[in-house]
């Protein structure tokens, strides 16, 4: 795999542990109401998608240099 392209999905990565990181922080006080929880917890979905095509891709690419 590239150099280049490696770095970039590692980077990938990073940004969307810290969208979870800043929704763990959020919620761990436990005062807010219902809809600002709601509204952060729907896009959990997408940062959760955007996570494991970060976490595979790397892992999918280098198998893919193999053979």
């Amino acid at each position: 795999m590239d150099a280049t392209l490696h770095i970039q999905l590692i980077k990938r990565r990073a940004v969307v542990k810290a969208s979870l990181t800043r929704l763990q922080n959020f919620l761990e006080p436990g005062d807010h109401k219902f809809n600002e929880i709601k509204f952060r917890l729907d896009k959990l979905s997408s940062i959760l998608n955007k996570y494991e095509t970060a976490q595979v891709e790397p892992e999918y690419l280098d198998k893919a240099d193999t053979l």
